[in-house]
Parts: structure tokens; C-alpha cells; sequence
């Protein structure tokens, strides 16, 4: 009898390979075709049946933003899984991402791949029966069991081979460290007691998140170093910046346009979408003639990463210097500064003074703006306080008081930083302050 209960077990067991296999081929077949969001469905369900193979293409889609919104912490998460599971290119792949993410994303991420449970196969009856006792185990037996806890709990332990390397050595440690005990790296019935208990403890009481002291903040920037290209790093797309002793100035001379009716809107040329903003604002408000629109040069435009949550609180000190002019600020998703997102336009001299657009694919639409003029070129820096909050309520305020106030849900994902664009004009950036609301 216990010979046909074995063999039932194996049979279930086999089952739910080959599911999660069969899973993980259909996957890369909408994935090679570039149908991402069923490639992500597909590789979703074997990854959370533990293939390893499928964990990483996970990892790739969310590095990438592919079928899903960008997300590092996911990215970074799906990799380190991948990783203890054996994966030969995971690990490459999550030091390679951790460069380009912060202390605190790396942390989530961290906790994410801890807190990961692989589901349960079809028929769970075996599932404890599955751990050998402690006492019956050879010492090689028992490595590999050590080596699979400590996979199971998001440590990247390496093969569950029973062989005592580094990467075991080295998730032992990483272990007796996070839980505050002798780091000696050393493999004991003890440590994988511990192990399990440790396993046991989580999924019977969680720890409850402590409410933060204090909001995050994505970005704290006031030019004092004098180079805005490094702590943080600012990236020029297009344009001339300079750091001086006031801030981060850019000045870009405009010209009158003599025609604007060949101009369209293009993702693939995103010099254009600012002053086709610009130009949207005026037509929707019967302000604008052929005559009056001002067109830079070369428009100047910078950026930073900076993630932040959907719902934010963005403080800046700015001066204007210069009539006509044009300068968008705002934030971005899907790691492309031109992209979706949000853009505060300020016209220099024009009505609207303040405009609220939100871009889509290329496609501006204005949703909220002041219609009188906002003339700060007096020669004095002047503060902007921009919120919005989980319900996508946003509220404008220049120097203390109100002028826009809108709700708008059509962006909900969060977004990947910062950019500011001049179009015109003479600006200067004294500071700047974002943070999750």
C-alpha cells in the first residue's frame, strides 16, 4: 500500500512539473512573438510553481517594462528567486539591475523574494511528509536541506546539491545575520531547526508593516555641489545646463514662428511635443496666432530618476528671468522622459499662465489651468507646491496659493522620475523636493 501511495505521490508530482514546464514553453512562444502581456500570464503561473527558468524571464519583462509597467523591485525580486533556484544567468542579470536601483528599492525587493512562496502542488497531503526528520540525516543530506530552506526563504544558497560552497556559505551568513545570530557560515541540525521554524513563525503570525515616521523621499536636490551630474545623477537630453551659485540655469532663445499648420504631434520626434503642447494650450484657449507662438531653437532638457509612488508631493524653488518663454517640468513613467506622464507648463508673458497636461503615447491633453497670467519674472525665486493623492485628486499652489485643482485617474502606476524642459526662455531651478504622499 505505501509502494501505490508513493507512486500516486510521483504521479501528482510529474503532473505538476509538466504543467508548470508546459506553462513556461507557451510563455516564450508569445514572448517571441512579442505578445508580452500573455507571455507574462504564461510565465506567472510556472514561476509561481517554482521554475526557475520562467522566474527570470519574469525578471526580464519587468526590467524591461514589457507587458507590464517597469518595476525594478519586481525585476530584482523575480532574479534573486531565479538565482537560488540554479539559474546560470539570474544572478549576472540582478547585480547588473541593483546597480541602477537605490538602497531602499534593493531592500523591498530583498524582502519580496523572502516573504515568496512557491503554490502548493494539486495535492498538498504530502507536503509535510516531504521534510525528513533531522535526526536521520547524512551530513550531505542534510546541506541539501539547508540549502533548500534556505532557498525557500529568498537566500540564494545555489543548487540543492548538498555540496558546501560559497554561495551556501554565503546565504548561511546573509541568514544568521538578518536573524541577529553567530555568523560562523557553518551547516548544523540547529541551523536548519531553525530554518524551519523560522518558515513555521512567518506563515503563522506575519510581522505587521510598521507605518513609516515619515514619507520617502525620491529626490532632494539644491545644486549644492555645483554638478548636476552626479549624487543625483542628471542626464541632458537635449540643451545647455550650467550649475551656478543659484541653481541649475538653462537659457534658450526663441524665435516667432511664421507657420503651424505642418506641425503634428509624433512620439518618434519628441523635440516637438513641447511646443506642440505649448501650442495645444493656445488653441484650446483662442490665445494663439500664427505669429505669436515662440519656437526655440533648440529646446533644452534634462531629467533624473527618481521613482516615486502614484500619489506624490513635488516642492521647487524656480525663477524666470525673460517674456516669451516656455518650461514644462513634470514626471514620467516607463523609464522614458518624453514619455506618459505628467508636464506643468508655465507660459512666460501668455494666457494660460499654468497648464496641467497629461501625455499618453505622444498625445498631450490639457486637464486642469489657471487662465490668467502668471508673470514671475520679477527678478525672485518663487515656490510651487504640486500633490496628488491616492484618489489622483491634484492640487497646484505658486507661492502659497492655489490655481489648479484636479482629479484625474487615467495615470495609476507609479512613476520613474523627473524631467524638466525649457522652450523657450531663462530659467533657473534653485531646488527641488519629491517624495511619496
Amino acid at each position: 500500500m505505501s509502494i501505490i501511495k508513493k507512486f500516486a505521490f510521483l504521479l501528482l508530482l510529474s503532473g505538476h512539473v509538466a504543467l508548470a514546464s508546459a506553462d513556461y514553453a507557451d510563455g516564450m512562444r508569445y514572448y517571441e512573438q512579442q505578445e508580452y502581456r500573455q507571455a507574462l500570464q504564461e510565465f506567472g503561473d510556472a514561476a509561481r510553481n517554482g521554475d526557475a527558468d520562467a522566474q527570470y524571464m519574469l525578471g526580464r519583462l519587468n526590467e524591461a517594462g514589457n507587458g507590464t509597467t517597469q518595476n525594478f523591485v519586481q525585476a530584482h525580486k523575480w532574479y534573486n528567486l531565479a538565482a537560488a533556484r540554479g539559474h546560470r544567468h539570474a544572478a549576472e542579470a540582478r547585480d547588473a539591475l541593483a546597480e541602477r536601483m537605490t538602497s531602499e528599492q534593493i531592500a523591498r525587493a530583498q524582502q519580496a523574494a523572502r516573504g515568496w512562496q512557491p503554490e502548493e502542488a494539486p495535492s498538498s497531503q504530502a507536503t509535510p511528509q516531504s521534510r525528513p526528520d533531522i535526526e536521520t540525516l547524512t551530513d550531505r543530506q542534510g546541506v541539501a536541506e539547508i540549502q533548500r530552506e534556505l532557498n525557500r526563504l529568498g537566500y540564494d544558497a545555489g543548487p540543492v546539491d548538498g555540496a558546501m560552497g560559497s554561495r551556501t556559505r554565503n546565504a548561511i551568513r546573509q541568514y544568521q545575520a538578518d536573524m541577529d545570530i553567530d555568523r560562523n557560515g557553518r551547516a548544523s541540525s540547529d541551523l536548519l531547526k531553525r530554518l524551519r521554524q523560522t518558515e513555521k513563525e512567518e506563515v503563522a503570525a506575519p510581522s505587521e508593516p510598521q507605518p513609516d515616521a515619515s514619507p520617502r523621499v525620491a529626490l532632494q536636490e539644491n545644486f549644492s555641489d555645483g554638478d548636476y551630474r552626479r549624487n543625483p545623477s542628471w542626464t541632458v537630453l537635449s540643451g545647455d545646463f550650467e550649475v551656478d551659485e543659484n541653481g541649475l540655469r538653462s537659457i534658450v532663445e526663441t524665435q516667432r514662428a511664421t507657420s503651424r499648420n505642418s506641425r503634428g504631434l509624433s512620439s518618434d520626434r519628441p523635440e516637438e511635443i513641447g511646443l506642440a503642447m505649448l501650442e495645444l494650450i493656445l488653441d484650446q484657449t483662442g490665445n494663439a496666432r500664427q505669429d505669436e507662438v515662440p519656437t526655440p531653437v533648440e529646446p533644452a532638457k534634462i531629467f533624473v530618476n527618481a521613482p516615486v509612488d502614484n500619489a506624490f508631493r513635488m516642492e521647487l524653488e524656480l525663477a524666470s528671468r525673460q517674456q516669451p518663454g516656455s518650461l514644462e517640468l513634470g514626471l514620467f513613467q516607463d523609464n522614458r522622459p518624453d514619455g506618459t506622464g505628467y508636464r506643468l507648463v508655465y507660459s512666460a508673458g501668455s494666457r494660460p499662465g499654468l497648464s496641467l497636461v497629461r501625455l499618453i503615447s505622444g498625445s498631450p491633453e490639457i486637464v486642469a489651468r489657471h487662465d490668467g497670467r502668471l508673470d514671475l519674472e520679477d527678478g525672485r525665486f518663487h515656490s510651487i507646491v504640486w500633490t496628488r493623492d491616492e484618489n489622483g485628486q491634484m492640487e497646484v499652489q505658486v507661492d502659497g496659493r492655489r490655481l489648479l485643482r484636479v482629479q484625474d485617474n487615467s495615470l495609476r502606476d507609479p512613476f520613474e522620475g523627473f524631467v524638466l524642459a525649457n522652450q523657450g526662455g531663462d530659467y533657473t531651478l534653485r531646488q527641488v523636493q519629491l517624495q511619496d504622499h
